[in-house]
C-alpha cells in the first residue's frame, strides 16, 4: 500500500472491525460477569460518588480537582454523566467499565492490525488483553477504575488515529485524523503520565517504523512536533496560572537512591505482569500452594528479572520493528510510575493496564510465530497456545478470587456507613 492510499476493500475491513468490537464486548461482560452484582467498596468509589453529588449541584466544580487532587475534568465529567443516568445502583457503574474495556481490547487490535499484516496476532493481542493478562483486572473491577480504563481509551485511539494519518495520508496536519488527534491529545493532556508515554510511544512508532512511512520522511515532522509543543504549552499554562497537582512521594531523596528505586520499581512493574504475587490479603489467606510459592517469591523474581532483561535486549537485536515497538511502548508505559515511593514489595497494579499492552502483544506473537514453525505438525502446532491460555488462567483465578474480596469489603461497616451518607444526601437534595 503506498503513502496515501486507503484500503480499497474498506467496507469489508469495517464490518470485520465492527465484529470484532462487538466480540471483545461480549468476552468483556463474560469474563467479568461476576463484577456485575459487586457494590460500591472502594475509597475512591465513594469519593467519586461525592464529587459527582457536588458537581450535579454546581457544575462550575468540573474545573476544580477531583478526589486524588487532580485537574482532570474528562473522568470527572465520566462520573457525573453516570451519577446522573445510574443514580447510587453500582450496577450500571460496572456495566460501564465493562463496555470501555471491551472498547479499549479492540483499539488494542486495531492498533496491532495497523503496524502488522497478521491478523492473528492482532485478534490474540486483543483477547489476551480484554482476558486481563498482564493486569489482571484490577482496574476493571472497582467504580473508581473507570478513570483508567478512559484515559487508556483515549491514549489508543489516539496512536490509531496518528498512525493511520501518517501512513495513508503522510501524516498531513489538515485531515479529519488530525484534528480528532489534536482534540483527543488536549483531553489527554490532563493526565500528565499519560502525556508523557504518548509522546514517546510516537516518537518511537516514527523511529522503528520508517521504512514504512517512507525513508525520506523525518522522524521529527510537523504534525509530532505540533504535539510536543502542545504538551509543554499545557503544562507550562497550568504551572503559571496556579493549577498545581497533588505533588507525588519521588523514590527517592538522592539522585543514587532515587536511581535504584526508579530501576527496582520499573523491574517490579515488568515482573509483576508474569507473576502477579505481592504481599496482600489475597496472598496471605490463600491456599498453602500460593503461599508456597510466594515463599520462594524472591528468587523466581531475580530468575524472571534475568530472563525477561535477556529478552529484551534480544528483541531489540534480532526482533522485527513491531517487536521493537512494544518492547519499547512496555518501558515508555511504565516510566512515570516508577518514580513513584511505595510500601516495601506493594505495587499499584492499576497502573498495569496501560503497560500489559506491550505485554499483550508480544505474547501473542510469539505464540503465533511459534504456531508457524510447527506448521508442519498437526496438532503439536497449537502446543504454543498453552502459554496464553495458562495467563488467562491465571487471569480468572486472581479475578474471581479478588471478586470475593471486593464483595467483602462492599459489605463492611465503612463501607454501609459511607453508602448511607450518599444516599441520605441524594435524597435531601431530591425534595
Amino acid at each position: 500500500m503506498t503513502p496515501g492510499q486507503m484500503p480499497s476493500s474498506s467496507r469489508a475491513r469495517v464490518s470485520t472491525h465492527l465484529v470484532v468490537m462487538g466480540v471483545m464486548m461480549l468476552l468483556s461482560i463474560a469474563f467479568y460477569w461476576p463484577a456485575l452484582n459487586n457494590p460500591f467498596w472502594h475509597a475512591e468509589d465513594f469519593r467519586f460518588l461525592e464529587r459527582a453529588q457536588d458537581i450535579a449541584q454546581d457544575p462550575q466544580l468540573l474545573l476544580h480537582q477531583d478526589v486524588a487532587e487532580r485537574h482532570h475534568p474528562v473522568p470527572l465529567a465520566l462520573f457525573l454523566a453516570e451519577y446522573l443516568v445510574f443514580g447510587l445502583q453500582p450496577l450500571g457503574y460496572y456495566v460501564v467499565n465493562l463496555l470501555l474495556h471491551g472498547l479499549n481490547a479492540f483499539l488494542v487490535y486495531w492498533l496491532v492490525a495497523a503496524l502488522l499484516a497478521d491478523r492473528r496476532i492482532a485478534i490474540l493481542s486483543g483477547v489476551l488483553f480484554v482476558f486481563g493478562v498482564g493486569s489482571y483486572g484490577k482496574a476493571v473491577m472497582f467504580v473508581g477504575g473507570a478513570e483508567n480504563l478512559l484515559i487508556t481509551g483515549l491514549y489508543l485511539l489516539i496512536l490509531n488515529l496518528y498512525i493511520r494519518n501518517d501512513i495513508w495520508q503522510q501524516g498531513r496536519i489538515w485531515t479529519v485524523r488530525y484534528i480528532l488527534v489534536l482534540l483527543l491529545f488536549l483531553a489527554a493532556s490532563y493526565a500528565k503520565p499519560t502525556a508523557f508515554s504518548l509522546v514517546l510511544g510516537l516518537l518511537a512508532y516514527k523511529v522503528f517504523f520508517r521504512g514504512e512511512r517512507g525513508r525520506q520522511r523525518k522522524v521529527l515532522e510537523p504534525n509530532l512536533v505540533i504535539l510536543v509543543v502542545g504538551a509543554l504549552t499545557f503544562w507550562a499554562v497550568r504551572e503559571a496560572t496556579g493549577v498545581v497537582d497533588f505533588r507525588i512521594n519521588m523514590a527517592g531523596r538522592t539522585p543514587w537512591d532515587f536511581a535504584v528505586n526508579f530501576v527496582a520499581n520499573m523491574m517490579n512493574y515488568i515482573i509483576h505482569m508474569f507473576f502477579p504475587i505481592h504481599v496482600s490479603q489475597l496472598v496471605t489467606t490463600s491456599n498453602p500452594v500460593v503461599r508456597a510459592i510466594y515463599d520462594i517469591a524472591p528468587v523466581v523474581r531475580v530468575f524472571l528479572g534475568i530472563c525477561l532483561v535477556s529478552y529484551g535486549l534480544f528483541g531489540f537485536v534480532f526482533g522485527n520493528r513491531t517487536i521493537r515497538f512494544f518492547l519499547a511502548w512496555t518501558l515508555i508505559s511504565v516510566l512515570p510510575y516508577c518514580a513513584v515511593r511505595f510500601p516495601e514489595d506493594w505495587l499499584n497494579i492499576r497502573y498495569l493496564y496501560q503497560v500489559s499492552i506491550g505485554f499483550c502483544f508480544i505474547m501473542a506473537s510469539g505464540t503465533v510465530l511459534s504456531m508457524d514453525l510447527l506448521h508442519r505438525r498437526r496438532w503439536r502446532r497449537f502446543v504454543p497456545y498453552i502459554v496464553p491460555a495458562a495467563f488467562v488462567a491465571l487471569s480468572g483465578y486472581i479475578g474471581s478470587h479478588l471478586d470475593d474480596k471486593y464483595e467483602s469489603q462492599g459489605r463492611a461497616a465503612e463501607s454501609v456507613e459511607w453508602m448511607d451518607t450518599l444516599q441520605a444526601r441524594e435524597a435531601r437534595e431530591a425534595r
